[in-house]
């Protein structure tokens, strides 16, 4: 069991979406959790855009004669 202090202002546009406070609230923190446990770290988002970037260098490389094939040069 939690007790926590709403302030009024929050408490009336509550009342104004739901007539069930109680459980609109556990969903709402169910809901945060969850989208917290998402979310990468700042160290997952660092391997991540090194390995992108290692990725886009490899295809750079593999198309690196394609580019200027057939261009025009006007």
């Amino acid at each position: 069991m939690l007790s926590i202090s709403i302030p009024d202002d929050i408490d009336e546009q509550l009342s104004s979406v739901t007539n069930n406070k109680e459980e609109f609230i556990i969903a709402a923190i169910r809901q945060k959790i969850a989208l917290r446990k998402k979310t990468s770290s700042p160290e997952e988002l660092a391997k991540e855009d090194k390995e992108s970037i290692e990725e886009n260098k490899l295809v750079l490389k593999d198309f690196k004669h394609t580019d200027t094939e057939n261009w025009d040069d006007y």
